[in-house]
């Protein structure tokens, strides 16, 4: 009986010190991204300075961007507040379907892109399963959030159609004092040179198409600055 007082005792402390650990490497008040390893495809974890959770796609496989997550966010919180799907490739969405398994997604946002696969429509009927709000987003609109981060979506225009996926990727712009980020998902170089910046000094800028030739060309460089 004394041992399994003893063992009991000691997971106490050792949860409680683990809380205490996670509580201040978490809740700094600061802006955290984090490029999450999911071998072929994207994921993008974002923490903002009002502990606020946000993840951009979610790569092929579930288990890693799940270690993503489980890596760079607290083991109490299990709520991502903003989850956005840049487009229905499935080297991009793949893996939230797990995520909105073991979370709970408050907001899911995506393009009107749509793709005839089953990895698609499985992703369709889980968020409709689970009832996570689920919003088409186009050019204009924007997430204004309480702790002062903005998310503001460039790309894709309203009436903008096309069979060609890729080229429905979002490209938004997170800002937070002064500094920004732009994420661009498989967006090509001709479009993303054709946006209108109001500012193209980029503290962070994320290679569209994983550094595809198809992403980024000399012009991209010389007017993105970061």
């Amino acid at each position: 009986m004394r041992k399994i007082v003893l063992a009991i005792g000691l997971s106490l402390v050792v949860l409680i010190g683990l809380f205490f650990y996670q509580k201040s490497e978490f809740a700094d008040k600061k802006l955290h991204i984090v490029f999450c390893d999911v071998g072929q495809g994207d994921a993008v974890y974002i923490r903002t300075p009002g502990n606020i959770d946000i993840l951009i796609d979610g790569g092929r496989k579930g288990e890693k961007v799940l270690k993503c997550l489980q890596n760079n966010m607290p083991l109490t919180d299990r709520d991502l507040e903003l989850v956005f799907a840049t487009h229905p490739d499935a080297d991009h969405i793949t893996g939230l379907l797990d995520v909105i398994k073991r979370y709970r997604v408050l907001s899911f946002n995506t393009v009107s892109a749509k793709k005839e696969t089953s990895v698609y429509d499985k992703l369709l009927d889980g968020i409709a399963s689970a009832k996570i709000p689920l919003r088409m987003i186009s050019s204009g609109d924007s997430f204004k959030l309480s702790d002062g981060v903005k998310i503001d979506t460039l790309w894709p225009e309203k009436i903008f159609s096309t069979p060609r996926t890729n080229e429905f990727s979002l490209v938004q712009i997170l800002s937070y004092a002064d500094f920004q980020a732009l994420f661009t998902g498989d967006i090509t170089y001709q479009i993303l040179n054709s946006l209108t910046f109001t500012d193209t000094n980029f503290d962070v800028f994320k290679l569209p198409h994983h550094g595809s030739k198809t992403g980024v060309d000399d012009l991209t460089f010389q007017r993105i600055d970061a």
